[in-house]
């Protein structure tokens, strides 16, 4: 193989971004691993040396191969079209890998590949901010076209793309995210896991939510749920001292104001059902383990994902998942947890409740999601990005 010089979009490391977040991080770690030949490119709109020096303890490279580039000006149109195209040609690339939005004025010299997680402001645009929404109706579709190949995280994100884009199925990889890090493979001890409750004032038994507030993740459908679950099956002891903790910043971007709506009319009705609700806000990928642990389950409520990282990340550490029969759920779960009819409260109650007083069905699911997850690999996916980087390199 000849030496590559390729270039990666690094912007979101350090945001708090969840998803986006997880897989540019985890993806760059892998590659570092398995990769001492080839250089890569980290390019971010970061230049403090304080931020800098946040996201290199974030990326803990050591590898000489492996270089993180301030490149200016920050102003996000401006610096995706324009000062990203201008870095490259100076680096001199041959691969220049980005998230859904492509520069546009890359020499053709440089392949680029773009990663799609899910076009959720396709299907349901009323979701996205009219400002966001604008800037992806204008440019989503152009770089599809332009981008020489492009990197699905699930067979279901595929499909959405051929189905709204009608890009051409060849052009489309399908490389899943690689499930878990490697602090969620490990043993995790059960004193930092009290430590964590003790800190955030987390009380067992609970139910978990884990991602961004936005509308798409459904959490009012979640909190409504919840109330008609502990209205409904009053009787079951575990429901009776269940708990909701939702973790996710309120201030976020795009965040959701429904969920605020639904809170004032649930303090009214149920005011000890609402005092059960406890939001978190952001906390740290390494902290994350350990709220997963002490879970009775993940809830994950959202109406769109391309893959649910969460999913895997609960199932690794032996909390079971509950999810709806839409979007990417059945593909990532595969059997491996609790589905239920999406938009049902009949039925997600009725199921949840079910789980909760079935021990041996939480030791089931327990056993098979940790099977599950354990089929998802970082390795795996910096491997099969490293293949495509190669293909598309030598690709007339």
């Amino acid at each position: 193989m000849k030496h590559m010089r390729i270039g990666i979009d690094i912007r979101a490391i350090g945001c708090q971004r969840t998803g986006d977040e997880t897989y540019t991080l985890q993806l760059i770690k892998s590659l570092a691993k398995i990769d001492i030949k080839n250089s890569y490119f980290l390019y971010t709109d970061v230049y403090s040396s304080k931020d800098l020096a946040t996201i290199k303890k974030l990326l803990s490279i050591e590898n000489d191969n492996f270089v993180v580039v301030s490149v200016k000006p920050v102003n996000k149109l401006f610096w995706t079209f324009y000062s990203l195209s201008r870095q490259a040609k100076r680096d001199d690339l041959d691969v220049l890998h980005v998230q859904y939005i492509v520069p546009f004025f890359l020499s053709k010299k440089v392949k680029l590949i773009t990663t799609i997680h899910d076009i959720s402001f396709a299907r349901y645009p009323e979701f996205i901010s009219k400002k966001d929404l604008i800037l992806l109706k204008l440019f989503i579709k152009l770089s599809l076209k332009r981008a020489d190949k492009i990197i699905a995280v699930s067979k279901f994100t595929k499909d959405e793309i051929i189905d709204v884009y009608g890009i051409k199925q060849a052009k489309i990889a399908v490389i899943y995210n690689g499930g878990v890090a490697q602090e969620f493979k490990q043993i995790i001890p059960e004193n930092k896991v009290l430590k964590f409750r003790s800190k955030y004032g987390i009380i067992k038994p609970y139910l978990l939510f884990l991602g961004t507030l936005q509308p798409r993740k459904n959490i009012p459908f979640l909190i409504k749920a919840f109330v008609k679950l502990k209205v409904d099956y009053k009787d079951n002891d575990k429901v009776k001292n269940l708990s909701l903790v939702i973790r996710g910043k309120r201030n976020g971007h795009n965040y959701d104001n429904k969920i605020d709506d639904v809170l004032v009319n649930l303090k009214k009705e149920y005011l000890n059902i609402y005092k059960q609700i406890k939001f978190i806000g952001y906390i740290s990928n390494e902290e994350l383990p350990f709220i997963f642990k002490g879970a009775e389950a993940l809830c994950f409520s959202s109406v769109y994902e391309g893959f649910g990282l969460p999913l895997l990340e609960a199932m690794a550490v032996g909390s079971p998942v509950i999810a709806s029969n839409d979007s990417c759920f059945p593909e990532i779960i595969n059997k491996a947890g609790v589905v239920y009819e999406a938009g049902n409260y009949n039925d997600w109650t009725k199921k949840v409740n079910d789980f909760l007083r079935d021990d041996n069905l939480q030791r089931k699911l327990i056993v098979k999601g940790i099977k599950r997850a354990s089929l998802f690999s970082w390795n795996k996916n910096a491997k099969q990005t490293i293949e495509l980087y190669i293909k598309i390199k030598n690709k007339k």
